[in-house]
């Protein structure tokens, strides 16, 4: 009997670590949740043109952990996944705000200056396009 009892307690203390720990989890997801933008990179959408266009221009904006480089990435994945190339072919432009340092941690309100600026629009809007990317190389999709 004293052996039941001691597996009873064994496995009591077992189930309440494991939900301690699924708890904690959950908790820093919900955390994470709030201050999103602390921790990523949030894209700023623009419609460029009349209302029927495609062009848009974008940037992004984060907390400390959104340099350059999570911009850059923040904005040709909202280029891969607002645009669908096998419906029209997509143009799009990359522009480099060289005044704005590499690593640059904007934590006050003002997020200064984005370090990248895109423009893309399906190839039906491409002197936009074109016009929006005068100094910068145009990729195509």
């Amino acid at each position: 009997m004293a052996r039941r009892k001691a597996q009873i307690n064994n496995l009591f203390i077992c189930t309440v670590i494991c939900l301690s720990i699924i708890a904690a989890v959950e908790y820093f997801k919900y955390g994470t949740r709030i201050n999103y933008e602390w921790f990523h990179c949030t894209p700023v959408v623009e419609k460029i043109g009349t209302p029927e266009s495609s062009v848009i221009m974008l940037s992004s904006r984060g907390g400390p952990s959104c340099d350059k480089r999570g911009e850059f990435k923040t904005i040709v994945k909202r280029i891969s996944r607002d645009f669908e190339p096998n419906n029209e072919h997509l143009s799009f432009c990359i522009k480099e705000n060289l005044e704005v340092p590499p690593v640059h941690y904007p934590i006050h309100e003002n997020k200064g200056l984005p370090g990248y600026i895109a423009y893309a629009g399906y190839d039906k809007d491409y002197s936009l396009v074109k016009e929006m990317c005068a100094d910068t190389q145009i990729y195509h999709f």
